[in-house]
């Protein structure tokens, strides 16, 4: 008999799966967080002013001073506020994952924040994708309903816009990221220690 009674093997579950790394989550998180922060902040303080020509009279040229600001359009407003509520839910579930242990009800913890992730992902892709339609817009314009481009005319308002949707759009991944680390951390719940003794 090659096992003694003194000797005895232990196969239990907490030995047989790793142990999930918490680290990891916080620091895609605080990742996120400035890359949806780096967004609300460059395109909320977005804005150029130019004195352009604006029409001839005889060889009288009539000047106009023009302001390119990020409210005058209501997809980059909506860009600022979707970027806006992912920074402040990024901030929220960190100190949550840092010092709100003791709040989980009943196990729906896990279950709230991966639905609370899921929709941080759908506002950033809505303020995202509504941002980069306008950029293209103000890019190259619009033939068929004859809107000329600005970004000619603005080329400081559109760089920082192009950086802030770059930004944007890495909180997005980030994010997309996190929530299938919420969900799988759901679905995957740690189960008491249950050591099986084979003799």
């Amino acid at each position: 008999m090659a096992l003694q009674n003194e000797d005895k093997l232990e196969v239990g579950y907490s030995s047989l799966q790793p142990k999930p790394k918490k680290w990891v989550l916080l620091m895609l998180r605080l990742l996120a967080f400035f890359a949806t922060a780096a967004a609300t902040v460059v395109m909320g303080l977005n804005k150029e002013t130019k004195t352009l020509v604006v029409a001839t009279v005889g060889t009288t040229l009539i000047k106009a001073t023009l302001t390119a600001k990020f409210q005058h359009t209501p997809a980059f407003v909506f860009f600022v506020i979707a970027n806006g509520l992912a920074s402040i839910h990024n901030l929220v579930m960190i100190m949550g994952d840092s010092f709100g242990q003791k709040l989980d009800y009943k196990g729906l913890r896990l279950a709230m924040i991966a639905i609370l992730d899921m929709m941080t992902v759908a506002l950033i892709s809505g303020g995202a994708s509504a941002a980069a339609f306008m950029a293209e817009l103000g890019k190259n314009g619009n033939s068929h309903a004859r809107w000329n481009s600005i970004c000619d005319k603005y080329k400081t308002f559109c760089d920082h816009g192009g950086g802030a949707l770059i930004a944007s759009f890495a909180g997005l991944i980030l994010m997309l990221i996190i929530s299938v680390m919420s969900i799988i951390k759901l679905l995957i719940k740690p189960k008491p220690d249950s050591t099986i003794v084979v003799p």
